[in-house]
Order: structure tokens, then sequence, then C-alpha cells
């Protein structure tokens, strides 16, 4: 290969090496119908023969109903509670340098807690290093749990008003929650690893209700993971990869055929 030629092919190498690629798994598509645990990526658990109390899932259109009462925990993970795996082995590495987020749509239809730092319905999100965030949702607010299991910051929201998509994105040390495109909440992630399972797991994310001491009514919509969402790890857009073509056929034009002649008749000289 001549040095024109492995020097445009360095660079197209180069161009597409230092851009991470972004990908985004339905985790569960409420479109397909039945509940997230009849499709691949999530599982379904409950506690309710160990604490005596009582949880359900039933398939909607366009989502699922979650019913929780104040004794029980439930809930939908990509962990299998047995084997501490995930369920799909495609499950990917959540990098926080490079960014990722958990959409989901959610409504609340109510939410009742006997204690002020639990709630009955709980996101819980953790990147390859077990370090994340917890957020409750209140019928009235939204907030961070603390690595004491404390209530963190928090954002006053109306959650039974109607069904609303959340993103929640982590980005280095830093997780931000918006609500319908307007974000709402920020904060630093957290190391809750201390308790043990499942919060040392990584890559691990919850949907639900994981407290003996809250219980929630929610509709549950499509669940979707994005990973590599920083800007400096994003895929160059269509529009950057047709200009990077054009400058290496203005190059060919101008030089590559040329080296191409020089080079076969060189050879058969």
């Amino acid at each position: 290969m001549s040095k024109l030629f492995q020097g445009l092919s360095v660079a197209l190498l180069l161009g597409v090496a230092q851009s991470g690629f972004a990908a985004t798994i339905a985790l569960y598509d409420a479109g397909l119908g039945g509940t997230p645990s009849s499709q691949p990526w999530l599982i379904y658990g409950s506690d309710g023969i160990l604490s005596g109390g009582t949880a359900s899932q039933t398939a909607q259109a366009g989502g699922t109903q979650l019913v929780t009462d104040g004794a029980v925990s439930a809930g939908y993970s990509n962990y299998n509670p047995f084997t501490l795996t995930p369920i799909n082995g495609a499950f990917p590495i959540l990098d926080a340098t490079a960014g990722f987020s958990l959409d989901f749509d959610l409504h609340i239809n109510a939410e009742s807690h006997s204690n002020a730092n639990r709630a009955g319905f709980s996101v819980l999100l953790l990147d390859e290093n077990s370090v994340g965030i917890e957020l409750g949702f209140w019928e009235n607010e939204i907030w961070a749990q603390n690595v004491g299991f404390t209530h963190g910051e928090g954002v006053a929201f109306d959650t039974t008003a109607s069904a609303n998509h959340f993103e929640l994105s982590i980005v280095n040390s830093v997780y931000t929650l918006a609500a319908d495109s307007v974000q709402i909440l920020s904060g630093s992630v957290r190391d809750y690893t201390s308790p043990g399972v499942p919060y040392e797991l990584g890559s691990y994310l919850f949907l639900g209700d994981d407290t003996g001491s809250a219980g929630a009514d929610v509709f549950l919509g499509s669940i979707t993971l994005n990973t590599a969402i920083a800007p400096t790890s994003s895929v160059p857009v269509p529009g950057s990869l047709i200009l990077l073509l054009s400058g290496l056929a203005v190059l060919f034009r101008r030089g590559v055929q040329h080296e191409i002649c020089r080079s076969f008749f060189h050879r058969f000289a």
C-alpha cells in the first residue's frame, strides 16, 4: 500500500476510533404488549412470600400497571436475583465517562409512605463501578436518596397529573433528570455500596417499589437505555462523515490517481 493510501486510511480510522458508538436499547417496548418481564432485558421480582405483602403487574394498552402495598417490595431489574448476573448477556457496560441515560414513561396513580425517607416507586441507576443515583417518586415530589438512605435534594413535581416522559442521565459524576425534555433535577452521583446487594452491582438498574415502608399504584410505559451520550463520545453525524468522505475524494482526484499509475507501472516495469 502506498504511503498516501496509508495516510488516508489512518486518518479515516482515527476519525472513527476517536468517537464512541452510541447505542439505544428498548428495554421495554410498551407497543409490543405484555409486561417488561415478557421482553428479554428485564426481570420481575417480588418479596411477597417473605414480607407477606402483595404486588401485581398487569399489562395494559401502552404499558403496565404495577401495584404494591406498604409491606412488599417489587419491580423490574436487569439482574437475575439468584445468580446476580444480567439476565441478558448483551446488556452494555454503563460507562459514566461516556455517559448513559434511562428513558421511561411514568404516571403515578397513587403513592403512600410511612417513612419520609422512602418512596413507593423508585428508579435506581448505577454505572459499571456501582456508582449512580436512586430517585424516589411521590405524588408531589421527586427526590434523591442520600448515601445513608435519607431524603436528599428534590423538586416539587405533580407525578399524578398525567404520564410524563422522564430521562435520567449520568455523565461523569453528575446526574440529571428531565421531564418531557425539561431538566428538573440534578446533583452528584452517590456510592451506595455499603449495604451490599444490589447496590454493589455494576451496570445495574431497577424500577419499582424497593421498600417495605411505602406502596404505589403506577403506570409504566416504554423504557429505553442510551449509551455514549456525552458530547465527546458521540458518533460523527452523517453530515460530518459526508464532509470527511468528500475531502478524501478531493485528495483522490488530485493525488491518488497519479500514485496508482506510478505504482502500477513500477510494479510491472
